[in-house]
């Protein structure tokens, strides 16, 4: 318990000083394969609309059919720009979706998404088990609030976090399982963050690697 108090207080530290030292970086980004405009996509069956940030990707999966499809949470892999693989979390805050996630002993029942319905919320890194995930024993334990520190972003929000500049022009993919009756079908989809920006003192000056 000492040890996650004392990364959760250097956490808190970080996040104080970036408020008050550290400008944020904003990303624009693109839906290239397939490639669609306002990042959305829709086929016969399905409809996805993407809203990607520094800390999760937001996502609405509509559901066209005359019968009920599942999302299939415990098999989506998010591959970050650097090629790393990545199990996802599904959920509007990472510290509930965190806990759902222990709780259910590591495995996330497939979303039930009825007919003509959809399900929306964030796709968020899972840090357990995993690089990061070095909490261990104790984790259940822990407030809400805590976790929330403990997220990992997408990509780096401030500059202590790493050189988001750089990402400029890279490429992220998802993969999502959407289980039908009788199939299962892999939805692939392949970003490019197009741009990159810095807010705050420098505000609106658009950042290039170029």
């Amino acid at each position: 318990m000492f040890l996650i108090l004392r990364r959760t207080l250097f956490i808190s530290v970080l996040l104080f000083f970036a408020g008050c030292t550290y400008s944020p970086y904003q990303y624009s980004f693109s839906l290239i394969d397939p490639y669609v405009e306002d990042l959305k996509f829709e086929d016969k069956d399905v409809s996805f609309q993407f809203t990607p940030t520094a800390e999760y990707i937001w996502v609405s999966i509509y559901n066209k059919t005359e019968g009920s499809i599942h999302f299939d949470v415990n098999k989506t892999e998010y591959i970050d720009p650097m090629g790393a693989f990545h199990t996802v979390l599904y959920g509007w805050r990472f510290a509930i979706a965190m806990k759902d996630f222990v709780y259910n002993y590591n495995y996330i029942d497939p979303v039930r998404i009825d007919p003509k319905s959809e399900s929306e919320g964030n796709l968020w890194i899972n840090i357990w088990p995993g690089p990061g995930g070095d909490i261990g024993e104790g984790w259940t334990s822990v407030k809400d609030s805590d976790i929330d520190y403990m997220v990992r972003g997408m990509f780096p929000g401030y500059s202590f976090q790493g050189n988001g500049i750089e990402l400029k022009d890279s490429t992220f993919f998802l993969i999502m399982p959407i289980q039908f009756d009788s199939y299962t079908r892999n939805y692939e989809f392949m970003f490019m963050i197009t741009d990159v920006e810095v807010d705050g003192p420098k505000k609106d000056r658009k950042i290039s690697n170029h």
